[in-house]
């Protein structure tokens, strides 16, 4: 069980890195068309809110599985 919650932890470490990289391709084309538009800008604050979330999530399980000195 534990080796499949790492598992899983690891597949959401990789879903916040693709969603850094959105965040970066969103800014760098708002930057390139000169888009200041509130509907870009939201999209872009909910992909950021949702890398920190799978990145808090991803913790959140390697904390859970981590061996405790007991073990």
């Amino acid at each position: 069980m534990n080796d499949e919650i790492a598992e899983l932890a690891d597949q959401l470490d990789a879903a916040a890195e693709r969603l850094a990289e959105l965040s970066i391709e969103l800014l760098q084309g708002a930057l390139a068309d000169a888009d200041t538009s509130q509907a870009r800008a939201q999209l872009e604050r909910s992909v950021t809110r949702a890398r920190r979330a799978t990145h808090k999530a991803a913790a959140i399980l390697r904390a859970a599985v981590r061996p405790t000195v007991d073990d």
